[in-house]
């Protein structure tokens, strides 16, 4: 019996590895993605264009990946140097390729394609006012448009929304208790695929 539970398991697993590697042969799974543009903040409600974010995306195969980001912003109290806050995020998401779901592919001959993201994360939020900072947890939601360039780039333009949990800072350095806050992101950026083949994942 524990002959065949071996033999079996040895079977599966040489399996999946066959499976990898012909998937690894079709297309490159990596990227590499960068972006910049506005942060959007309620409570109170606050606007700025001083967010970046950089990302590394693996896709284990045409539909399904997952990513980590760290993302950057600085939000000034209506626009008052010194005033306000700074965040850093830092979060892994799952990734999924609607587009070719909604047969991107064959209606934009494979030059647009849609993502959507999902996850979670951690954000330390810094009040310009204040010594301490804010340790708050997140989930994060979203979707990225991208434009073929060619093999190595695609232009990718992303909306992602925020929320954090248990935030006790707000947005502009005041101290207002526990409370949900509600943060947009709307950026234009980068994406770098990595590897030798051809094919990449989002446009196999």
């Amino acid at each position: 019996m524990k002959k065949t539970i071996t033999i079996l398991a040895l079977a599966l697993t040489t399996q999946a590895f066959s499976q990898l590697s012909v998937t690894r042969n079709r297309f490159n799974q990596f990227s590499f993605e960068a972006e910049y543009g506005l942060t959007y903040t309620r409570n109170p409600t606050q606007t700025s264009f001083k967010h970046s974010g950089i990302g590394f995306r693996y896709m284990a195969n045409e539909y399904w990946g997952v990513k980590f980001d760290y993302a950057h912003d600085r939000i000034d109290d209506n626009g008052t140097p010194g005033t306000g806050s700074i965040l850093d995020r830092a979060s892994v998401q799952a990734v999924y390729n609607i587009g070719r779901v909604l047969n991107f592919r064959e209606l934009t001959n494979s030059t647009v394609g849609l993502l959507l993201h999902s996850g979670v994360g951690y954000t330390r939020l810094n009040p310009f006012e204040e010594r301490d900072y804010d340790n708050i947890g997140n989930f994060i939601i979203g979707g990225t448009v991208q434009l073929y360039i060619n093999d190595s780039f695609a232009l990718r333009g992303d909306l992602s929304g925020i929320l954090n949990f248990r935030q006790q800072n707000s947005f502009y350095s005041e101290y207002n208790g526990t409370y949900t806050g509600k943060m947009l992101n709307a950026s234009i950026g980068l994406t770098y695929y990595l590897g030798r083949n051809k094919n990449r994942a989002d446009w196999w």
